[in-house]
């Protein structure tokens, strides 16, 4: 397959994603880095260990960021937020295996409680699927992967 047709392939994926969708391969995009990051640290390899982490830190900030401030569970999911990347960044500056390794847990549940909601609510919806089929959303922002993400703002 060539690169444009890959390309192409790619954004009508991500076009044709529910919001859900897209926070749950963010947080898997998370949970990887997060395991990356642990192999880097074990195998010494600082370089990767660091610029996974940092990675790791971005995506932890970029879901505070699209957080809609109005609702209750926004502000826990802040607060949250707030202490992953505070962990994130002792974890970084310490190269603390143990801290990493009591972290990701935490992260991968917060992703697999996610996806358990993703798929009450299409299941929810599953009944209404024919009437609440609406078009692509604008996924040409620069960003994640050139998408636009469900709250709003793009990741970088």
């Amino acid at each position: 397959m060539n690169a444009r047709g890959y390309q192409q392939y790619r954004e009508q994926s991500l076009n044709t994603m529910t919001p859900g969708e897209l926070l749950l391969l963010v947080l898997d995009e998370l949970v990887k880095r997060l395991m990356r990051g642990d192999l880097a640290l074990q195998q010494r390899d600082y370089a990767l260990f660091e610029s996974s982490i940092d990675r790791c830190i971005a995506i932890v900030r970029y879901l505070d960021d699209t957080l809609d401030r109005k609702y209750e569970i926004s502000r826990e999911l802040h607060r949250l937020y707030e202490f992953f990347s505070y962990d994130l960044n002792r974890i970084k500056i310490g190269r603390n295996q143990e801290e990493l390794n009591r972290l990701r847990p935490l992260i991968t549940d917060l992703r697999d409680a996610f996806r358990v909601a993703e798929h009450t609510v299409a299941e929810q919806n599953g009944a209404n699927a024919a009437s609440s089929i609406s078009g692509p959303r604008n996924l040409s922002e620069p960003g994640f992967e050139g998408g636009r993400m469900p709250y709003g703002s793009s990741y970088s």
